[in-house]
């Protein structure tokens, strides 16, 4: 067995530095999350680091074991681990695991409260340890799950709780190698020694790549509230003309240019409630239309624009007609003004380089052709399909 590591790096000092730095840590999401009452898996990650402060504190004060303080500790320090995988959780997919994080809190506390009755304390730190060591892998998995978006930080933090929860489990298993089914006095080994180190630095580090991960998220939040249309959650202005660029369009792309027919009637007639009820109807019919690569915009107030990849022309007809016979076909307005309607114009790249910006005008001219043959239809290129 390796010598035990130097005082000044004993396992009450390492237990007791836990519990300051996850205290320290635990003011800072919770204040953090006093600004953002939305982000819950700040407050979910405070309340594990919560109960991860007082269970190492008190595991680290009494050498000698006595069991209620020992399962106490030990329950402390599972609820902090189940709170964390909670977090992880609720950070990489949005959803709240209470049942499971309950479910294995209350088998492990359950287990562990039986075996050191019955006096079986070794046993029941086995327990612990494994339990901490599944917590920390379903922790860690949500994040390499999630790892597309930011992949360096969530890689990270599912490698600190991979190696944090190896470090548990080698606990367990040097206990269960020994046979040490009874323990009179906190267990001391390399890799209880291992484990105590690779918590602490896990807490610092995965402290600090949390606070880096939710900066980022709060950063893609504004950025894309800067461009998304508010109204109707499609794209807006300056989004769609930041996407296009200015190099040349691919050949054929098309642009739809789409108009809302008579929409300052609308407002000035039935009010802009109505009015933005029905800019709400159409944008959700845009968004069924499109394909997974194409786009939507609102360009600002009855304008929209799409942009169809890789389509032809009978193709990209039959899509801005579909969308303006469905809008047609919704619920009336109010009086004898009947369903809104709507007017498209199309322009499509050829293979020479065109720009958006052309192609934008080339869709805007056939659009108010549209609208002077009469509303309510679609003018292309090559086809020109009527109401």
């Amino acid at each position: 067995m390796s010598d035990p590591i130097p005082p000044v790096l004993d396992q009450t000092s390492l237990l007791i530095a836990i519990g300051f730095s996850a205290t320290a840590l635990m003011l800072t999401l919770v204040i953090t999350w006093l600004g953002t009452r939305q982000d819950h898996y700040l407050l979910s990650w405070g309340l594990g680091l919560g109960f991860i402060a007082p269970g190492s504190m008190l595991y680290g004060w009494f050498e000698a074991y006595d069991p209620a303080v020992q399962c106490t500790a030990f329950a402390l320090l599972l609820a902090g681990f189940a709170f964390i995988y909670v977090g992880c959780t609720q950070f990489s997919t949005g959803r709240t695991p209470w049942r499971s994080a309950l479910i294995g809190w209350t088998a492990a506390s359950a287990s562990m409260a039986v075996l050191f009755a019955v006096g079986l304390s070794g046993v029941g730190t086995m327990v612990m340890n494994v339990a901490a060591a599944g917590f920390f892998l379903a922790a860690g998995r949500e994040h390499w799950l999630a790892r597309a978006n930011t992949p360096l930080a969530m890689l990270a933090k599912s490698a600190l709780y991979g190696c944090t929860a190896v470090t548990f489990a080698l606990c367990a298993i040097v206990l269960f190698i020994e046979g040490q089914w009874v323990l009179t006095a906190r267990p001391h080994n390399w890799a209880e020694d291992l484990n105590s180190i690779a918590l602490l630095a896990a807490l610092a580090a995965a402290g600090a790549v949390t606070m880096a991960l939710h900066q980022f998220r709060i950063t893609e939040a504004h950025r894309r509230l800067a461009m998304t249309d508010a109204l109707t959650g499609l794209l807006n202005r300056r989004a769609l003309f930041s996407l296009a660029g200015s190099a040349p369009v691919a050949p054929a792309t098309a642009v739809i240019m789409l108009d809302l027919d008579d929409f300052k009637t609308i407002n000035d007639r039935f009010g802009h409630a109505l009015g933005d009820e029905v800019l709400v109807r159409f944008s959700a019919i845009l968004s069924r239309a499109l394909g997974p690569e194409d786009v939507a915009a609102r360009l600002g107030g009855e304008e929209f624009c799409l942009v169809i990849h890789a389509t032809s022309a009978a193709a990209v007809h039959q899509l801005a007609d579909g969308i303006r016979l469905e809008l047609a076909g919704t619920q009336p307005l109010p009086g004898d003004f009947g369903p809104p309607t709507v007017s498209a114009g199309i322009a499509i790249a050829s293979p020479r380089p065109e720009t958006f910006d052309e192609l934008l005008r080339a869709a805007d001219e056939l659009l108010y052709r549209a609208k002077d043959a009469g509303r309510n239809r679609v003018h292309g290129p090559e086809l020109r399909l009527v109401a």
